[in-house]
């Protein structure tokens, strides 16, 4: 691929995965766990994949003044607990990220293979 379908493909990927993120992001604002938007609010993309990546939790973000991080949450939120009472109850599945994930994975497939189609046709 020439530098500037690699440069298209990082755009188009990039947009998808900030699309899937504002779903995510969508889904938890529902939640009755407040602290799952707020996971969901700190996302970060990659805007240098080709393939759209993005990420939740970190250590370096803090989640309330002098206690976990983002990173320690997030999995609390996700996938719940039986020893922890502040999260929902444990569920293999997922709360808001994973649900949502395959919710839209056939739309951010055909939306991935329509984009990349063009790219191939542009600059082959």
């Amino acid at each position: 691929m020439s530098d500037e379908a690699i440069a298209k493909s990082k755009e188009v990927s990039s947009a998808l995965a900030d699309k899937a993120a504002g779903k995510i992001r969508n889904y938890a604002v529902g939640s009755r766990y407040i602290a799952s938007s707020r996971v969901a609010d700190n996302v970060k993309i990659s805007k240098s994949s080709k393939i759209g990546e993005f990420a939740y939790g970190y250590k370096s973000q803090r989640f309330f003044s002098g206690g976990a991080s983002t990173l320690d949450m997030v999995y609390g939120l996700e996938f719940g607990s039986n020893q922890y009472p502040q999260f929902p109850p444990r569920r293999k599945e997922g709360y808001f990220i994973y649900p949502t994930l395959r919710k839209l994975q056939p739309e951010i497939i055909k939306d991935w293979e329509k984009a990349f189609t063009e790219i191939l046709k542009e600059f082959d």
